[in-house]
């Protein structure tokens, strides 16, 4: 994970613990990735049904071993094998992802509006 995929208000781990993202945190890794120090104690957080649901998507269907979740404004597919993805009129589109933060970035990015995890 590189600095410059965070947002503010990107979710990661942080000693095993969902921390939301701040200035001062994007700040500080910037620090630390100029100087070759990693922090291994900053992870990406792994995208799992249980925090689809959280972030507001539902399940819509699913083929063999593809599922499609839908929330408001965006359409998300799953591939066992290759990770999610954005879907457009039934077509896949960008490459696959698998962490939080990258959905965070790619929703903000089509909506403008933020996608956080509600308890």
């Amino acid at each position: 994970m590189k600095t410059n995929e965070l947002r503010i208000g990107n979710q990661i781990l942080v000693n095993g613990r969902i921390h939301e993202v701040s200035a001062s945190d994007i700040f500080t890794l910037a620090q630390n990735e100029s100087l070759g120090v990693e922090i291994a104690s900053c992870t990406p957080v792994k995208i799992t049904e249980d925090m689809l649901f959280r972030l507001g998507f539902k399940f819509e269907y699913e083929k063999v071993q593809d599922r499609v979740y839908v929330n408001e404004d965006i359409n998300l597919y799953w591939n066992k094998q290759a990770g999610y993805s954005l879907l457009y009129l039934d077509k896949q589109i960008g490459k696959p992802f698998h962490y939080l933060h990258q959905l965070q970035n790619l929703c903000f990015d089509l909506t403008a509006k933020p996608l956080l995890l509600k308890d």
